[in-house]
């Protein structure tokens, strides 16, 4: 007797040991579960990333192309700088956006170590060389808007300081990223309330609490600020000179004739000239005097203001375009990237800070909080919409590289026809 109550009492022990396991094993969401859930939720931003890649590609391969190839574009530093953003924009749209784009179906079952080391080595490269090469080209604003008649920054230095700040720097600059980032296993509270282990591309566990970590995102941090920082400085004082030239449009509009003297960069009221063509005061007027990096600035004005006679019934008609375009060209388009480049990073930076609570969001939250930690994408494609909207010789160099005009178009329908 004693014998059977012994062993009811210890079936009954062993039961109650088990059923609690199992029960708890049966509301552990597996890893695969896990990550196909929050994959699910970030589809639509996955294909949204995929037509920024689409966009990105073939919008700066047709920068590299028009102003590569075309005639329009003379050896000059306008050029250099299109043609250097364009390339690493270019590098940035079929390396890191796609990487990202992979990274977000596997984002907490990341397994392979390269891809995510490369992912952060371009990550590191895309932002520190698009923010040196904004930086030389608004040194490159400030010398021609506010220093005209000091030493400019010629082509040939130009070109030199964008492969030595911009790509070489950038390169070496990105390479501890890649060293210190790896697949890191933690956990993450599921659906059900309990636990699962997951595999994130991040900073190794090992260099997360490392000094030397510490010191390169500082360094990372204070390069991003204080350039971006330098930005606002430098614009301020060209912002100052342009509203300056504004102005002078505006005082001198009510005059009959009206002149610009290239060789002040202010506007003459007493010498009237009649030339509908500011290339031809330059060259006439001014030979010998100005080379094209140091007119580049005042041959900038004046594309936007051609020098004519106007009569008195038509100058209030035409004020307005005068204002509007009185504005450089090359300035405010350099101005549009830069305010770009500061605010979407900015939001980056910002975010970062919060990247330890994404094993915490739900779906919809992280959805939303990826969207805008990596707003910095639209940097990397923006640039053809601007030389579109700002540059009319890009368009015009547009149409020109198809391999068939309308008229040749219409003179084959009428062969076949």
């Amino acid at each position: 007797m004693t014998t059977m109550v012994d062993n009811t009492i210890s079936s009954l022990n062993s039961r109650s040991s088990v059923e609690p396991n199992s029960n708890l094993s049966a509301f552990v969401e597996s890893l695969d579960d896990l990550n196909s859930r929050y994959a699910d939720a970030l589809l639509p931003l996955t294909i949204l990333f995929g037509v920024f890649t689409f966009f990105g590609f073939f919008g700066n391969l047709l920068i590299l192309v028009v102003f590569s190839l075309s005639r329009e574009y003379r050896r000059n530093n306008f050029k250099v700088f299109v043609l250097t953003l364009a390339g690493i924009d270019l590098i940035t749209c079929v390396t890191l956006i796609p990487a990202e784009m992979v990274k977000q179906r596997n984002y907490f079952a990341f397994e392979h170590v390269v891809p995510c080391k490369l992912k952060c080595f371009f990550y590191v490269f895309g932002a520190s060389s698009s923010c040196l090469a904004l930086l030389v080209i608004s040194v490159d604003r400030y010398r021609k808007v506010v220093q005209p008649f000091k030493k400019q920054l010629t082509h040939t230095l130009a070109v030199k300081l964008l492969i030595g700040v911009a790509i070489v720097f950038s390169l070496m600059l990105a390479i501890p990223s890649a060293v210190m980032c790896g697949i890191n296993k933690t956990t993450m509270v599921n659906k059900y309330g309990t636990n699962t282990t997951i595999r994130i591309c991040q900073t190794e566990q090992r260099f997360e609490t490392s000094v030397w970590r510490n010191i390169y995102k500082s360094i990372l941090l204070m390069m991003l600020g204080g350039i971006s920082f330098s930005y606002l400085i430098l614009y301020a004082f060209v912002m100052r000179v342009a509203a300056k030239h504004i102005k002078a449009i505006a005082l001198h509009h009510n005059n009959s004739t009206w002149n610009i003297s290239t060789s002040s960069l202010a506007y003459d009221t007493n010498t009237f000239v009649s030339k509908p063509c500011q290339s031809e005061i330059i060259r006439k007027e001014h030979s010998g005097k100005w080379d094209f990096q140091n007119g580049d600035h005042i041959q900038e004005l004046l594309d936007n203001n051609c020098v004519h006679q106007l009569k008195g019934h038509s100058i209030k008609s035409t004020t307005p375009m005068l204002q509007r375009h009185g504005f450089p060209t090359k300035t405010l388009l350099w101005f549009i990237l830069t305010i770009v480049f500061i605010g979407t990073y900015l939001t980056h930076i910002i975010l970062s800070f919060d990247v330890s609570k994404i094993v915490s969001m739900t779906p919809g939250a992280f959805v939303s909080f990826s969207f805008f930690y990596r707003v910095y994408f639209i940097n990397h494609i923006i640039n053809p919409f601007v030389y579109a909207i700002f540059v009319e010789k890009f368009r015009t160099s547009c149409k020109n590289i198809c391999p068939f005009s309308k008229a040749e178009l219409i003179n084959h329908h009428d062969v076949h026809f």
